[in-house]
């Protein structure tokens, strides 16, 4: 039985452990934006889709640009809504919003999605739609016409977007003026190379890690080894 106390990890120099699950306010906090992303911001884009498999970062993609649009314009009106599986139609109403963001488009069923497209087309307003798909919707949008621009999060998911991650994930549960553990290099190589694309897969492993950690100490490439399921 584990006789560690209730708040373990702040003996480890961190609030709780940095990989557990996060409320939207802390994936705005945590959440790294991919390059391609980035420079994407500064331009007059219409709609945005993000591709890509499971893990890559959609849904962190998506909550970090509904934080920044919010915090750039605090007049915009933004929805934000994920369809769970089974989910084929949207619930939101995207005529009362300025930039509305879809989590799992891939999920709408045909009358869903042509509702959508529609509703897109008649808006003679700025309105903007961004949203994560795991299938390409882009002919969807071509035969009726609307700009549309992609971007697919695999191609962005580099060592260096590695790194940024972690270090978001570390320094967000840090307690301040306080020691703690950290990852080596090697170890961010290793998690690089064993689960890319999917940081989802990264963050669990490291979550069962961290729960077994009793000391602060540079986790090193041998450590993670060492911790991987047989």
């Amino acid at each position: 039985m584990d006789k560690r106390p209730f708040f373990f990890h702040h003996q480890l120099g961190f609030r709780r452990n940095p990989f557990g699950a996060l409320v939207d306010e802390e994936w705005a906090a945590i959440a790294v934006l991919p390059d391609a992303i980035e420079e994407l911001l500064p331009a007059a884009f219409t709609h945005l889709q993000l591709l890509g498999a499971k893990g890559c970062g959609k849904t962190t993609s998506l909550l970090k640009l509904a934080d920044y649009f919010s915090q750039t314009d605090q007049h915009l009106r933004i929805q934000y809504e994920y369809l769970a599986a089974g989910e084929r139609r949207m619930r939101s109403d995207t005529a009362v919003s300025d930039l509305f963001f879809l989590d799992e488009a891939q999920r709408l069923n045909r009358h869903a999605r042509r509702r959508l497209l529609t509703s897109t087309t008649n808006r003679s307003d700025q309105f903007r739609l961004i949203f994560s798909s795991h299938k390409d919707l882009s002919p969807h949008f071509a035969r009726k016409g609307i700009s549309l621009h992609t971007i697919r999060l695999e191609k962005t998911v580099t060592l260096a977007q590695y790194k940024k991650m972690l270090r978001q994930r570390l320094d967000c549960f840090a307690l301040p003026d306080k020691k703690g553990i950290t990852i080596a290099p090697d170890a961010i190589q290793f998690l690089y190379d064993t689960f890319f694309p999917n940081f989802r897969a990264a963050e669990y492993f490291l979550y069962d890690v961290w729960q077994r950690q009793t000391a602060v100490c540079e986790l090193t490439a041998v450590d993670l080894q060492r911790n991987m399921p047989n």
